[in-house]
């Protein structure tokens, strides 16, 4: 006695479901704390990130450090991240960008610095989403938002103002040069170098890292790997 067959449509058309109940449920599966990472596709170095979470440690001398803020020059992402019972576990992942001179603490060169940094002060809590900041007192301008690749010669600082002092000799600079982590009306760029020195982030996304950070978190900003090897060269 012959078995029925099954249509060839309709084969193909479980199989389908198949693949995608496997991939989503894959995206959902948190792997070393970063579930939203794997839903977009991009898995983060966690080694690398837990050595420069480690490095607070070793420069600040804390032994009980918890909540901190990575910035990866690497992936152009900033990390909100914490250890419980010491294993390292990304609470959020923001894109940013940095400095577009690359990275360094010299006066006047209009580069980020890494190492080691503490929030030294917040600015702007309560006002409305694009306000736009100067001397770190709200100018009353909402700035207009590109979320293409406009890209313009003004660099208004805009929503939230997260202000670094660095604790390192390679980031005394940070404090007095202004080096801040705030909105960006070129939203469209972040992922890629374009500040003069500052982390920028998208609005929402500063607003909520405001609300998530204290005065004294600490932030460790990472060189990208190249530029590491260019020095050693």
């Amino acid at each position: 006695m012959n078995k029925p067959s099954i249509p060839k449509s309709l084969f193909l058309t479980a199989l389908s479901l198949m693949i995608l109940f496997t991939f989503s449920c894959k995206g959902e599966k948190a792997v070393d704390g970063v579930s939203e990472a794997t839903r977009s596709g991009y898995w983060p170095n966690m080694a690398r990130l837990a050595d420069h979470y480690r490095e607070i440690g070793e420069v600040t001398g804390v032994t009980d450090l918890d909540t901190a803020i990575l910035i990866d020059g690497n992936d152009n992402k900033l990390f909100l991240v914490h250890a419980p019972e010491g294993e390292l576990k990304i609470l959020k992942t923001y894109d940013i960008s940095a400095s577009k001179y690359g990275y360094g603490a010299e006066r006047g060169s209009n580069k980020t610095p890494w190492g080691v940094h503490r929030i030294a002060g917040k600015y702007g809590a309560g006002q409305p989403l694009g306000m736009s900041f100067y001397d770190r007192r709200p100018t009353g301008q909402i700035a207009t938002i590109y979320t293409d690749t406009t890209n313009v010669e003004v660099d208004p600082v805009t929503s939230r103002i997260i202000w670094l002092n660095g604790l390192e000799d390679v980031n005394s600079t940070s404090y007095w040069r202004f080096v801040y982590i705030h909105g960006t009306h070129e939203e469209g760029l972040l992922g890629t170098p374009q500040s003069k020195g500052c982390i920028r982030m998208g609005n929402r996304e500063v607003i909520d890292l405001f609300e998530r950070v204290s005065t004294g978190t600490y932030v460790n900003i990472i060189r990208p790997e190249p530029d590491i090897l260019r020095e050693k060269e």
